[in-house]
């Protein structure tokens, strides 16, 4: 049983919530377009197998996308509501949807920028409510009063073909006003810890940050000293697991099968691998702690596997921390 508290100092928040994504299962397929340059496309690992969209597909679904939005945007939303899946329509009639894009049209004030910046496939998964073509479209937007947004959209394609239709929409942001009231009660870091929360749900922002599929194995390192008690908070990692399903307010998703729980409002993120990781059972806890105007990134782990799989986890979570700090204050 290996039981350790790890200290990093993190002074940009924003990689708090980097730090914990995993990014849906996926190849990058490079296609050569009819201009002869490389066209990356995304597509799920239980998509059928051997498939790739067409240029002429993908441009379809952009166009369903921007036409969708336009709409939107305009508060054309008749002809917006048009464009939903009938599985769509069915749990929100007309009069819900028009009432809840009027409310976000008020609150939000003109469009300033409406963004795709990643688009995924699919065709046939398993365990989709209807056989077809999927495509995900992540979307990062601003307005007048809304500068942080982010959200997606899911298109679907009948296997008969024919005009794609919306599945599933999802919008994350914090407005304007709600922003500037956090900064003055407390402080912009306040604010950018919330949006690292918030945006952390948009599964193509900041993408490119992952957490390791498997621990990258140091054997020439050192083993790394074990404290002498839990350090997580809970006596074992099931007994963390049980708690954090019954306190209220903590979100749970399972990325790369890997259990996630944000609890917002503890600024902790805590993360347990599936069953057959080396590391298994165990649970990595990351808390933002804020003391003397520094914000520090505090780690502890709970790992009940063999010494040398909960060595290997600490030192890929440790890895990951200094490569994510690296990346960051580059671009400062």
């Amino acid at each position: 049983m290996q039981r350790l508290s790890l200290r990093t100092a993190a002074h940009l928040v924003a990689a708090f919530s980097m730090l914990n994504l995993i990014s849906t299962a996926h190849s990058a397929d490079a296609v050569v377009t009819r201009g002869g340059t490389p066209r990356v496309v995304n597509i799920t690992s239980d998509s059928m197998p051997g498939w790739l969209p067409s240029e002429d597909l993908e441009r379809q679904a952009r166009m369903t996308a921007t036409d969708y939005m336009a709409d939107i945007d305009g508060g054309k939303y008749a002809e917006a509501y048009s464009f939903l899946a009938e599985i769509d329509r069915k749990d929100q009639p007309l009069s819900a949807f028009v009432d809840r894009l009027r409310e976000f049209n008020g609150r939000a004030g003109a469009v300033v920028e409406r963004r795709i910046v990643t688009v995924t496939w699919t065709k046939n998964p398993a365990h989709a409510p209807l056989p077809g073509v999927y495509v995900a479209l992540d979307l990062v937007s601003r307005f007048a009063n809304i500068d942080r947004h982010c959200g997606f959209l899911v298109l679907y394609q009948a296997p008969s073909g024919g005009s794609f239709q919306v599945m599933r929409e999802e919008n994350n942001f914090i407005d304007n006003a709600t922003a500037a009231n956090v900064a003055k009660r407390s402080t912009q870091t306040a604010v950018d810890t919330m949006w690292a929360s918030v945006s952390a749900h948009c599964p193509g922002y900041q993408s490119s940050l992952q957490l390791p599929e498997q621990p990258a194995p140091l054997a020439s390192s050192a083993p790394i000293p074990e404290a002498s008690a839990p350090t997580i908070g809970y006596p074992s990692v099931n007994a963390a697991l049980a708690a954090l399903h019954s306190k209220s307010g903590v979100v749970f998703t399972t990325q790369d099968g890997w259990t996630i729980a944000d609890d917002a409002a503890e600024q902790t993120i805590w993360s347990f691998p599936p069953p057959g990781h080396p590391a298994y059972p165990s649970v990595v806890k990351r808390q933002l702690v804020v003391q003397d105007g520094a914000t520090n990134l505090l780690m502890s782990v709970q790992c009940d596997a063999a010494k040398k799989a909960c060595d290997d986890l600490v030192r890929s979570f440790e890895k990951l921390n200094a490569a994510m700090s690296a990346s960051l204050h580059s671009r400062h």
